[in-house]
């Protein structure tokens, strides 16, 4: 691997000035480096610094530190990115920080040097030399509070425009906490220049301007950043001390006291202000200014008329003087003289077209004095082309707050027919539609939106918020129709809710079932199943229904869908069992009714299909014991018989004891014939014809009884 070799620059100790506290930093710093304790030699050097940020030779010392330490880094841990820190503090010390610009140069050989070093770990620890990447690089070390390094990395961002505001700001802000306050304010300079908008910028600059004692240059910042509306008291407060410092140098100076009174009123001393104004007038009864601010003091204080009474007395002397015209336009329309207001305020327009305020001002009178409608064509007539939007976007979101929906709906509609490129506009003119409960218009007006910018997630989340209303309001217009009975005009509800759910199905389907239309109802409950095909109830009221119209089939048919889809549903599952046992009764006494009347085939197809259904059913065998009976199929009506006495849960059935009997006695099985003529004679049966044969047979049949 190859060794980093830096060499180290000379340092002058003779060019030590004499700070308190410098020497024993500077010194200590020097006894470090020489026993090759390079971060504490680093810490004192930078201590020194601090107490004299101009003396090359703790510079020069900090840089030989830095410079050490990174070498010490790379030669023996082999710690490039460590490393690479250290090289970018001292080409920071050595490039950015220096103010006389011929100690840059004296130090080229150096720089060259520590580049070469610089750019050898970069390539060890593949760094993205891209603007970008030491963008992110600087802010990244800034925030582990290696400030001369981030320093640096800002200085290489520079190379692209879209980083300059913020790595010039960068570097500033650690020329600051380095304390060396003429670098801070160049660079702050130089980003202001870049950014002249920025007021927390142009307060930085303000600070370190007002800190080197550039009075002039930071009133000058902190009356801009004034300028924009921001009452910052840290600016009002160092204005005011400021002034006073002006005032002590030259107290009889107009122009300073009247500042003073500036300050003064912007920070509510209204009272000392106006001592200050009136002084300031004594002394020069021609500034104008002065009269302007005791103006705007009785404006501020809602003195409406002796503020008008002020402005006069400029515009006596100055008919065309802007400011006097727009503040006393402002005095009169707070006193609600729009007219008169008006007529000033196109004063100004005329003697300044570009005046926002006046602009404003005037329009917002307007706005005031007028209906909507005469307000739109005010605006539409009288406004710039580019503004006319923008102005009845605004009016139409102060109707919207004001809850005035009729009237934002026309300013919006009216937008939208000037112009569709803004979203927005579509967006609340659906919310004000929706808040009138217009929502087939308002849905109307988001489809129409939705065509012009398909993309956009507000004018879908609003359509879906807007769908959920209308659903909800028709279902809650439904329910009330429902819960008075008026099924006819709920059904109507229900129907309107597009596209349909399960719910207003199931809604339309209950009404029909409450006006006794059994047909619709289970119409609609099956349109509710194939909107929610997994909803064990859905399919139990249908299977209810068809039971109630003794559609057995089809009930069961509904009733098992709802245990497959639930085998928990208690509802179904009884259901079921009693449709199935209906239905079961119901075969048993058509088979009944047909062996009555000797129709034994029909009679013994019903039987079989219903043991296969009931196999314990006790009736059904007696019934298809007694057809084989009746087909001399003894042996099978002794099976059936069998099985019924098996089934049965009663002494309604004991009969069979002697059929079974009668039947294996003709097919000479005496055996077994006289064991159940034996339980028949013995049961509880009547003692009539049949027991008493029974009785009179067993006689017969003592031989077989063992």
């Amino acid at each position: 691997m190859k060794r980093i070799v830096v060499t180290l620059l000379g340092i002058l100790l003779l060019s030590q000035p004499a700070f308190a506290g410098f020497k024993e930093h500077f010194d200590l710093a020097q006894e470090y480096l020489a026993n090759y304790q390079y971060s504490s030699a680093i810490t004192e050097f930078k201590n020194a610094l601090k107490i004299n940020y101009l003396d090359n030779s703790a510079r020069i010392g900090l840089v030989n530190s830095y410079l050490a330490r990174g070498t010490y880094y790379a030669n023996n841990e082999k710690d490039y990115a460590k490393a690479a820190d250290d090289y970018r503090s001292a080409l920071f010390y050595l490039t950015l920080y220096p103010t006389d610009e011929s100690s840059v140069r004296n130090s080229s050989h150096a720089i060259e040097q520590v580049n070469n070093s610089l750019n050898i770990c970069f390539d060890l620890i593949k760094f993205d030399v891209t603007p970008s990447s030491r963008f992110e690089k600087a802010k990244q070390l800034r925030a582990e509070g290696n400030f001369s390094a981030a320093a640096y990395e800002f200085s290489k961002s520079l190379a692209d425009k879209n980083y300059v505001k913020e790595s010039l700001e960068g570097i500033g802000d650690v020329m600051k906490l380095l304390g060396n306050d003429p670098k801070s304010a160049e660079y702050y300079r130089k980003a202001v220049a870049v950014a002249p908008d920025d007021v927390s910028l142009r307060l930085s600059y303000a600070r370190i301007l007002d800190n080197l004692g550039e009075e002039n240059l930071a009133v000058e910042e902190y009356n801009y950043i004034l300028s924009q509306g921001t009452e910052n008291k840290e600016v009002l407060y160092a204005l005011e001390r400021i002034y006073n410092k002006k005032l002590a140098a030259k107290p009889n100076d107009a122009d300073t006291i009247a500042n003073l009174g500036a300050i003064l009123q912007k920070q509510g001393k209204l009272e000392e202000a106006l001592e200050h104004y009136k002084k300031a007038e004594s002394i020069d009864p021609s500034n104008i200014n002065t009269r302007i601010n005791v103006g705007t003091l009785y404006q501020q204080k809602g003195d409406y008329r002796t503020a008008v009474v002020a402005y006069d007395s400029v515009l006596i002397l100055y008919p065309d003087n802007i400011q006097a015209n727009l503040y006393k336009a402002q005095s009169l329309a707070a006193q609600g003289e729009s007219k008169e207001a008006q007529v000033y305020f196109k004063k100004v327009l005329h003697l300044d077209p570009g005046n926002r305020i006046a602009t404003d001002e005037l329009f917002n009178n307007a706005r005031k004095s007028m209906t909507t409608a005469q307000y739109v064509d005010y605006v539409k007539k009288n406004a710039e082309s580019a503004q006319v939007n923008d102005m009845l976007y605004s009016y139409a979101l102060d109707l919207h707050k004001q809850n005035n929906l009729e009237d934002a709906i026309k300013v919006y509609t009216e937008i939208t027919k000037r112009s569709d490129d803004n979203p927005e506009v579509f967006v609340n003119l659906a919310v004000a539609q929706s808040q009138l409960k217009n929502y087939p218009e308002a849905l109307a007006t988001l489809e129409n939106a939705k065509t012009k910018f398909p993309k956009n997630t507000q004018i879908a989340d609003a359509f879906k918020n807007i769908s959920a209303q209308d659903v909800s309001e028709k279902f809650d217009r439904a329910a009330e129709f429902f819960n008075n009975k008026d099924y006819e005009n709920a059904i109507k509800e229900y129907l309107k809710v597009t596209p349909p759910t399960a719910d207003s199905m199931l809604g339309i389907a209950s009404a029909y079932q409450n006006m006794n239309d059994t047909k619709q109802a289970i119409e609609y409950y099956k349109k509710a199943l194939d909107l929610k095909p997994t909803d064990s109830d859905i399919a139990y009221y249908i299977g209810v229904l068809y039971a109630e119209g003794e559609d057995y089939a089809s009930s069961q048919e509904y009733l098992k869908k709802s245990l497959a889809l639930n085998k928990n549903n208690k509802k179904a599952s009884e259901y079921l069992a009693s449709i199935v046992s209906q239905v079961n009764t119901n075969n048993l006494n058509e088979a009944i009714n047909l062996y009555d009347s000797g129709s034994y085939d029909e009679s013994m197809n019903i039987l079989n299909k219903l043991i296969v259904t009931d196999p314990m059913n006790a009736y059904a065998y007696y019934y298809r014991g007694m057809i084989y009976d009746a087909k001399e199929n003894k042996q099978e009506a002794v099976n059936n018989f069998k099985n019924a006495l098996k089934y049965s849960t009663s002494d309604d059935l004991n009969i069979l004891n002697y059929l079974i009997a009668i039947d294996l006695d003709s097919m000479e099985k005496y055996k077994e014939a006289y064991t159940y003529y034996q339980k028949y004679a013995s049961s509880n049966a009547p003692d009539d014809e049949y027991k008493q044969y029974s009785s009179t047979r067993l006689e017969e049949l003592k031989e077989y009884a063992k």
